[in-house]
């Protein structure tokens, strides 16, 4: 496995990492204070999905992997299925997180208000 840092691959990593930004995916997701979520739990969550999401770029844009020596074989469309399967995955789990979080104290105040009133005999 090798790093290629090639004009071309910078520029394909900055445009996966400036649309990531562009979507808010370096913004964290801020709990109210009255939300059951703990701050911390929630910044370590973030960070994870960051992590995943900068990880599954720099596999996708940079990694090369030659194998073997009579014929190279390069295993690069490996790493791009790889790459865009981390990047799904940090940011699936960074749409849900900001979702739960944000959306917390709309949940709770439905859960307050009963949707079934049973018919009185």
């Amino acid at each position: 496995m090798e790093f290629n840092f090639d004009f071309r691959r910078l520029l394909l990593l900055t445009a996966l990492l400036g649309g990531f930004a562009l979507f808010g995916g370096f913004t964290k997701a801020q709990p109210s204070p009255n939300s059951f979520h703990n701050s911390v739990s929630v910044q370590k969550a973030w960070y994870y999905c960051v992590l995943l999401y900068v990880a599954g770029a720099s596999l996708a844009s940079l990694t090369d992997h030659w194998a073997g020596t009579m014929e190279p074989v390069n295993y690069r469309i490996l790493y791009i299925i790889l790459g865009a399967l981390l990047m799904l995955a940090g940011g699936l789990w960074l749409r849900s997180l900001k979702e739960t979080v944000e959306k917390q104290e709309e949940i709770v105040f439905m859960n307050l208000t009963p949707a079934f009133h049973p018919p009185e005999i």
